[in-house]
């Protein structure tokens, strides 16, 4: 099933008109590139049914905005605040129905966050989604998808206290088809609509068309390897309300790669993508860049309760300014889980990225780290601890930053 998480868009920030937009639609077909590790950890599977649940999350940063320092932030909205505090309460049914052949799963919760000091970028935000899947294997089978999902927008791009509620609307099919022996064909397509609550950033909402199909090889041990073309058209809708240049209107995106996957077991795996990206903007040519990209990431199972995993990856953005029309990240990704026993769980994360803008002199690099700690003392309880760390160093002025977040939270599943 394709991933389209790293679908929100990366707006510029409010102060700044000489960032006028700073897109990310480079679309990788494994896991998104080094982040945070995810907090709270996903709770065990629960049993078949439908399931009340609740969470309650209370999180407090060091630099909210990711910005160099007080003085920045003075000058860009009027308030040298960096740190603050927020509290999100979350609750809502989650429903699976799980039989041999078909299964229908899916969610739907409501949550609201309040600030402490920000009190502007209080909202209510909510999560839908539902699924359904259709397997008849090894001849074929299916899925199809949709989700609905709004939330403040990244405040680490936004870099200004104004509400901006961003709504995420995703229609996903696809499926696998055997073609002769060990050779089958995969295809996906979606539909995504991305719109942006605040006035200020609706010339960046976006409208995607994606498509991807290509033959694969799966071998008697269960690896595999293929062939993937993907296809993507994105549309700006209220392009004629940028200000600034010429609107960016439309872009294209075309990637050739390798997919593979290879494991001996329970003990490692290796999988992941390698192949060529070509980006090109009808409406503004001088925007247009290609290049290679790839993502491939190891597990290791040390021990029955030890395993570490590994990413490397290289990937493009759209990154549209005075002086620059694209930023390339290359970094790499190291996780370790240990299950302490069958109620507490040590997680750690690491992350080093390195990021150029061609045509610039302008390097940055980011390290970033989180420990966190999950403790399950009943069946769908979870209490989890996390701390995490980002440093971003650069050669450009005011680029640079550090920024440190403690988080807890509550989970319960009825």
């Amino acid at each position: 099933m394709i991933s389209l998480a790293r679908f929100s868009p990366a707006l510029p920030p409010i102060a700044s008109p000489r960032l006028r937009l700073a897109a990310i639609v480079a679309l990788l077909w494994v896991a998104p590139r080094a982040q945070a590790a995810e907090f709270p950890p996903p709770l065990p599977p629960e049993s078949p049914g439908l399931h009340p649940v609740a969470q309650f999350q209370h999180t407090c940063s060091g630099n909210l905005f990711g910005l160099s320092s007080g003085a920045a932030a003075q000058a860009l909205f009027g308030d040298s605040t960096l740190a603050d505090c927020w509290t999100t309460a979350q609750g809502g049914v989650r429903f699976d129905n799980e039989g041999e052949i078909g299964r229908l799963h899916g969610h739907a919760l409501i949550e609201r966050t309040q600030y402490r000091h920000y009190r502007a970028l209080d909202f209510t935000g909510h999560d839908v989604s539902l699924t359904y899947n259709l397997d008849h294997a090894p001849q074929w089978s299916l899925y199809t998808s949709a989700s609905d999902r709004s939330k403040q927008q990244n405040l680490a791009i936004l870099q200004a206290p104004l509400p901006d509620l961003v709504r995420k609307q995703v229609l996903t099919a696809g499926g696998v088809r055997r073609i002769a022996g060990p050779w089958d064909m995969t295809a996906d397509t979606a539909l995504i609509r991305i719109t942006n609550g605040a006035a200020s950033q609706r010339p960046y909402d976006m409208d995607i068309d994606l498509m991807r199909l290509g033959p694969r090889y799966t071998s008697a041990a269960g690896n595999s390897i293929g062939y993937v073309l993907s296809l993507l058209q994105g549309r700006y809708p209220n392009a004629a309300l940028q200000t600034g240049n010429a609107p960016l209107a439309d872009f294209r995106q075309i990637e050739n790669g390798a997919q593979f996957n290879w494991s001996d077991g329970a003990f490692w795996q290796v999988s992941g993508t390698a192949g060529f990206l070509q980006y090109t903007a009808p409406s503004l040519p001088s925007l247009n860049f290609s290049g290679s990209v790839a993502n491939v990431q190891t597990k290791l199972a040390l021990t029955d309760k030890t395993a570490l995993g590994m990413q490397i990856y290289r990937e493009f953005a759209a990154y549209n300014t005075a002086t620059t029309n694209y930023e390339v990240v290359t970094g790499a990704r190291l996780s370790a889980a240990w299950h302490v026993d069958t109620a507490v769980r040590l997680l750690a994360d690491f992350t080093h990225d390195q990021a150029i803008f061609p045509g610039t002199v302008r390097r940055d690099r980011i390290q970033g780290g989180a420990f966190t700690l999950a403790y399950l003392p009943l069946p769908g309880t979870q209490l989890a601890l996390q701390y995490a760390r980002t440093n971003r160093s650069s050669n450009a002025a005011n680029a640079s930053y550090a920024s440190h977040s403690v988080s807890v939270s509550l989970q319960q599943a009825f």
